[in-house]
């Protein structure tokens, strides 16, 4: 028994870290994209609010 929890505690570990580092990628990534949409909607704002000429 106690070779078998030597096999399962390392890879359990390794599993833990795996999951740990893909959800820190995913949560990064959401970020990343939610950032760059929130930026987009206020350059988006930003135009519409500017005056148009109308010679142009």
């Amino acid at each position: 028994m106690i070779f078998l929890a030597g096999e399962w505690v390392p890879a359990w570990l390794a599993m833990t870290i795996t999951f740990a580092v893909a959800l820190l990628g995913v949560a990064g990534l959401g970020w990343w994209v939610l950032r760059g949409d929130a930026l987009n909607r206020a350059s988006e704002e930003v135009e519409e609010a500017e005056p148009h000429d109308a010679t142009h």
